[in-house]
């Protein structure tokens, strides 16, 4: 398992939570989370680990990018998530890399589980029916942010 040194982590931390907070508000208020985002975070992400770590270091990144977004997409092909919401998983698997990406992909399950319950019990309180969507962004953020808090704390 490789792990970068500080000013490359730090650059990748950096990343990631810009990417993360742009698609969050996005996702709330448009219900969309823009390739504008995901793309070049997910390019910066592989470059990073990349100049940090050889071909250790990219092949530990792109391992939890398909990790993370390869658990996302499964839902996302009949329709159950968007696309977007795939990308982003892309870009926290491609800074957790591989194997904290597992992690981090249970953490924002986690967070995502308990997002749509507190959403459908808020409809149901309010005499709404079940909502016809439910913004992943947020969750996705939560979810890795709780990851990492434990990963550092765990050391």
């Amino acid at each position: 398992m490789f792990e970068p040194s500080p000013l490359p982590l730090l650059l990748s931390q950096l990343v990631l939570i810009l990417a993360l907070a742009i698609s969050a508000i996005t996702d709330v208020r448009k219900r969309l989370i823009y390739n504008w985002v995901t793309m070049p975070a997910l390019l910066a992400e592989l470059a990073i680990f990349t100049w940090s770590g050889g071909t250790a270091g990219l092949r530990d990144s792109a391992l939890g990018a398909l990790v993370c977004a390869g658990a996302i997409l499964i839902p996302a092909i009949p329709g159950y998530m968007g696309m977007g919401d795939v990308k982003l998983m892309a870009v926290v698997g491609a800074a957790a890399a591989w194997p904290v990406a597992v992690l981090v992909l249970v953490a924002v399950t986690v967070a995502g589980g308990l997002q749509a319950v507190g959403t459908l019990v808020w409809f149901r309180l309010r005499g709404q029916g079940r909502p016809k969507y439910v913004p992943y962004g947020p969750s996705i953020a939560v979810g890795t942010f709780l990851a990492w808090w434990y990963v550092a704390n765990a050391r």
